[in-house]
C-alpha cells in the first residue's frame, strides 16, 4: 500500500511539472507569434505611410487640406497645410484593430 502512494505521489508531481512546462511553452509561442504579426503590421504600415508620402511629392496640392486612402487594416490619411509657397503635410497611418500608428511630418 505504501509503494502505491508514493507512485501516485511522484506522478502528480511529474505532472505537475510537465504540465506548468508545457503552459510556459506555449505562453513563449503565444508571445512570439504576436511579435511576428506586430512586426509584419509594422514593415506594412511603414509601407503604406512611404508610398503615401512619395505620392504627395508627385501631385499637385493645390486645393487639397485632406487626403486619404481606403484600406481594409490601416487607416491612412493625410492632412495638408498651406504656409506661404510651402506645405507642411502630416502623414498618420494607424492599424484600425492593433496598436500600430505611424505619423511623419513633411515639408514641400
Amino acid at each position: 500500500m505504501n509503494k502505491k502512494a508514493y507512485t501516485l505521489f511522484i506522478t502528480i508531481i511529474l505532472l505537475s511539472v510537465f504540465s506548468y512546462v508545457g503552459v510556459l511553452i506555449l505562453e513563449t509561442k503565444s508571445i512570439q507569434n504576436t511579435n511576428i504579426q506586430n512586426k509584419y503590421l509594422y514593415i506594412q504600415a511603414k509601407n503604406h505611410k512611404e508610398f503615401l508620402k512619395q505620392y504627395i511629392k508627385i501631385i499637385n496640392l493645390e486645393g487639397i487640406n485632406n487626403l486619404s486612402i481606403e484600406d481594409p487594416i490601416f487607416t491612412i490619411k493625410a492632412l495638408i497645410n498651406k504656409h506661404g509657397s510651402s506645405y507642411e503635410i502630416d502623414i498618420f497611418v494607424s492599424a484600425k484593430k492593433y496598436d500600430i500608428s505611424l505619423h511623419e511630418k513633411v515639408i514641400r
